[in-house]
C-alpha cells in the first residue's frame, strides 16, 4: 500500500485536514501545526495528509534508520504476515526507504509475557502484544476485550465494525493510555479488537444443552467463566496443545479465533464449527507498542510510523477475515460442519457478557456507560463501513465463495484513523 501512489487516498486525507482547519480557523492558525515543530521536539514534521513532495522535503538530510518490529504473525507467507508486510511497505515507501523495517516473525525475540520489557530495554523497537494475556498489568485493555463481545458479528463487516469500535475506544480511554505510559511504552495502536472467538468441537454443537458437560479449551478468565456458565468445563491448555488434546479426547472443543485455528490446524481434529452473531465470547485485546527508541527518532519519522499504524490496524482486522474464509475452506476439505448457535444460547451469552462488563465497571476498569457506548459506536461504525461500500456477500458457510483476500481496505483504514480520535495523539500535536 503506497501513500505516494494513491491519489484518491491523499485527497481523502487532505479533505480531513482542510475540514478540521476550517472548523478551527477562528481559534488557531491551522496550517499544519503538527508539521511545524521546532528542533527541540525532534526536528521538523509535516501535516497529516501532506503531499509526498512536502514529506520528501522534510526528510531531506535525515539519517536513515533501521527498526526491528516484532510481529505475532508466524511468517511472511502466512495470512497475517501479508498484512504485516503492508505495514512495512507503507512505512518504507512514505519514508523513501529512509526507515527500514526488519520484522521478527512469530514473537521470536520475546514472547507475550516479555513483549513490553523487550521494547523498553531495546531488544526490539516496536512489538505486537496480546495485552489480554496480562490482565493484572493491563486490566482496562482486558476489560474492553470482554465488552467487545457485545458487538454484533458477521464474518466480514462484523470484524470491521468491531475493530473500528475498539480503535475509537482505545484512543479515547485515558486510563488505558495512562497505563501504557506508566509502563514506559508508546502505543501506536492502543486497542486492536482482533478476531471473534468460535468453537471447534469433535461433534456438532449449537445449543446450551449440547455444550453442557463438554471439556473446552479457553484462553482467558472471562472465557472460562462464560463456558462454566453453560455447565461446560473450561481448560487452560495453550492453544498449541489443543490439537493433540482433541485427538486424545482429553478435551471436546477448542475456543479460539480463526487466526489461531490456521496455525494449529485444529479443524482436522475438531471439524465442527459453532459460532454466534448476536453476541460473542470475550475477545483478546492486542496492541502495537514502541519503546524509548521511538521518541528518539526525528519527528517526521515518528509521524510516518504513526500514520502507517492505520494500515496495521485495518490489516489486523482484515487478516482475521482472511482467516475466516480460509477456515471455511479447511472445514470443507474434511467434510466438517458450520453451525450458528441458536437464539436462546446467544441471548444467554449476551447476558453473561453484560454481567462481566458490570463487574469490570464495579472494579473501576470500564466507564459506567460502557454498554451504551458500545451500542452507540457500533451504530456509528456500521453506518460508516456501509457508506464506504463494504458489505457481507453472504453468510459464514459460503464465505469462501464471496470473499476475496485481495480486497482493498485502504479507505476503511484511513476513515477509521481520521474519525476515531487517533489524530489527536499524532506526534507533534
Amino acid at each position: 500500500m503506497n501513500i505516494s501512489g494513491n491519489a484518491s487516498r491523499e485527497k481523502q486525507r487532505l479533505r480531513a485536514v482542510v475540514t478540521t482547519c476550517a472548523a478551527l480557523a477562528l481559534l488557531t492558525a491551522c496550517a499544519g501545526d503538527a508539521g511545524n515543530a521546532d528542533a527541540s521536539d525532534g526536528g521538523e514534521g509535516f501535516p497529516y495528509g501532506a503531499e509526498q513532495s512536502e514529506v520528501d522535503a522534510v526528510l531531506e538530510g535525515l539519517e536513515p534508520v533501521q527498526l526491528t518490529v516484532q510481529a505475532g504473525a508466524p511468517a511472511e507467507n502466512s495470512i497475517s504476515g501479508r498484512r504485516m508486510m503492508d505495514f512495512k511497505e507503507e512505512i518504507e515507501t512514505r519514508s523513501n526507504g529512509q526507515i527500514e523495517i526488519d520484522i521478527a516473525w512469530g514473537m521470536a525475540v520475546a514472547g507475550y509475557p516479555e513483549a513490553v520489557d523487550a521494547v523498553v530495554d531495546g531488544r526490539v523497537d516496536i512489538s505486537y502484544h496480546l495485552v489480554s494475556y496480562e490482565p493484572q498489568r493491563f486490566p482496562e485493555a482486558s476489560a474492553i476485550g470482554t465488552a467487545l463481545g457485545l458487538v454484533e458479528y458477521s464474518p466480514k463487516v462484523g470484524e470491521m465494525v468491531t475493530n473500528a469500535v475498539a480503535n475509537e475506544i482505545g484512543w479515547n480511554d485515558e486510563a488505558l493510555l495512562d497505563r501504557y505510559e506508566a509502563e514506559g511504552v508508546t502505543t501506536i495502536t492502543p486497542l486492536l479488537g482482533n478476531g471473534a472467538y468460535s468453537l471447534n468441537c469433535n461433534s456438532e454443537i449449537n445449543t446450551a444443552e449440547d455444550l453442557a458437560g463438554s471439556q473446552v479449551r479457553a484462553g482467558s478468565a472471562g472465557q472460562s467463566d462464560a463456558i462454566a456458565h453453560f455447565d461446560a468445563v473450561p481448560s487452560s491448555l495453550e492453544f498449541t496443545e489443543a490439537f493433540e488434546a482433541l485427538q486424545r479426547n482429553t478435551i471436546d472443543c477448542d475456543l479460539s479465533p480463526m487466526s489461531a485455528k490456521e496455525i494449529s490446524g485444529i479443524y482436522e481434529a475438531a471439524p465442527h464449527l459453532a459460532y454466534s452473531t448476536q453476541a460473542n465470547w470475550p475477545r483478546f485485546s492486542g496492541t502495537y507498542i514502541a519503546g524509548p527508541s521511538f521518541e528518539q527518532l526525528p519527528l517526521a519519522y515518528q509521524q510516518i510510523i504513526f500514520d502507517s499504524a492505520a494500515i496495521i490496524t485495518s490489516g489486523s482486522a482484515q487478516s482475521y477475515v482472511d482467516s475466516n474464509a480460509q477456515h471455511i475452506q479447511d472445514l470443507a476439505s474434511v467434510d466438517g460442519t458450520i453451525t450458528e448457535f441458536d437464539d436462546a444460547f446467544q441471548e444467554e451469552l449476551q447476558q453473561v457478557l453484560i454481567g462481566q462488563v458490570e463487574e469490570q465497571i464495579a472494579e473501576g476498569y470500564l466507564p459506567e456507560d460502557t454498554v451504551a457506548n458500545i451500542e452507540e459506536l457500533t451504530e456509528k461504525w456500521s453506518q460508516r463501513v456501509a457508506d464506504l461500500g463494504f458489505e457481507d456477500g453472504g453468510d459464514m458457510e459460503s464465505m469462501d465463495e464471496w470473499y476475496s483476500a485481495d480486497e482493498d481496505w485502504s479507505s476503511y483504514a484511513w476513515d477509521m484513523w481520521e474519525n476515531s480520535g487517533a489524530l489527536d495523539h499524532r506526534p507533534g500535536n
